[in-house]
């Protein structure tokens, strides 16, 4: 019997539609295009883009003279323009240059592998060990955690130190500064911390520090057997403001992996000040105004968001037990 071919008009539109609805589905699941600007001026460090789109904490790209691209994060707005920070050296950017934002998440490598591993800022190795073969990534500016979820500071931490053992006796998950001078001995302290301390895993973090002092601290204050069981991140003082506070959070958020696995973490954070002025440098060129010392109010706003993620987890997890320490600049001149 011969199949009916009749055009059914009713059947051909419906089809129709389904295939247009179709197209739209895909279409709304591509991601956009950006829509690329262009550099307007820079001041200092601080590079003003005009004619794109970009949220604050995203990255975006500007061509150099020699057709690479640089990476800068948008730390602000002023009327139609984006305000950017480098990642690295300001070099070969002319005026008018394209500017172009990336998809380019903030999550880092974290994982076992890090353990005895020296990185920078943004994750990369450091000590010429190859690249680091990591699955896990976390969030650099990680969710706090619930107040009322820790469990309280009950159980000593031997941080491999007797004086501090028996006269100072730190808590598991318990947050402490150290307040000095510059060149009386807190690097040397932190190393024997890092060498002989009963804590699972150490996260050094090396803010702002002369590049010397950093070869210095890991070749001869750290060693290398006791590495096994340490991670550190290292960003000199010839780096961008926003590279020495991206560290200080990545060390937070690594330290933050190896808590929810349930082990103990001693986190040294060598300096809180550095962190502090960084933040002040990328403030003061936003324009946002000078208040205590000259820090703006950003300044005071950062500092707990960093702090409070150190601390003990929920019960049966891990902890972080912090040590921060604090350049006292009025000791300087006794």
């Amino acid at each position: 019997m011969p199949q009916n071919t009749e055009f059914n008009p009713r059947r051909h539109l419906v089809s129709r539609l389904q295939q247009r609805s179709e197209q739209v589905a895909r279409r709304a699941a591509e991601p956009p295009v950006p829509a690329e600007g262009q550099l307007r001026r820079i001041v200092g460090t601080l590079l003003e883009a005009e004619g794109c789109k970009a949220a604050i904490g995203a990255y975006c790209e500007v061509e150099t003279i020699d057709g690479d691209w640089l990476e800068t994060e948008v730390v602000g707005f002023a009327s139609d323009c984006i305000l950017l920070m480098p990642t690295g050296e300001l070099r070969g950017v002319m005026p008018h240059a394209r500017v172009r934002p990336i998809g380019k998440g903030s999550s880092v490598p974290v994982g076992e592998a890090l353990l005895g591993r020296v990185i920078d800022a943004a994750g990369q190795p450091l000590d010429n060990r190859g690249p680091l073969r990591t699955d896990d990534y976390r969030p650099l500016n990680g969710a706090p955690l619930n107040p009322l979820s820790r469990r309280p500071i009950r159980e000593p931490l031997d941080v491999g130190v007797r004086a501090i053992n028996a006269l100072l006796t730190v808590g598991q998950g318990q947050r402490l500064g150290l307040f000095a001078g510059s060149g009386v001995g807190k690097s040397v302290l932190l190393g024997m911390m890092t060498r002989y301390t009963k804590a699972d895993v150490v996260v050094v973090a090396l803010i702002g520090e002369r590049g010397r002092e950093v070869k210095d601290f890991i070749d001869n204050i750290l060693g290398g057997d006791d590495m096994r069981h340490a991670v550190v991140i290292a960003t000199p003082a010839d780096q961008p403001p926003l590279m020495r506070m991206r560290a200080a959070w990545l060390a937070s958020a690594v330290a933050e992996y190896f808590r929810d696995q349930g082990q103990q973490v001693l986190l040294l954070m060598d300096s809180l000040t550095r962190f502090a002025q960084a933040q002040r440098e990328i403030a003061l060129a936003t324009g946002e105004p000078p208040a205590t010392k000259g820090y703006p109010p950003s300044v005071f706003a950062r500092l707990p968001a960093l702090v409070e993620r150190a601390g003990n987890g929920e019960e049966g997890g891990g902890s972080i037990t912090a040590f921060y320490t604090v350049l006292a600049l009025s000791l300087i001149h006794i």
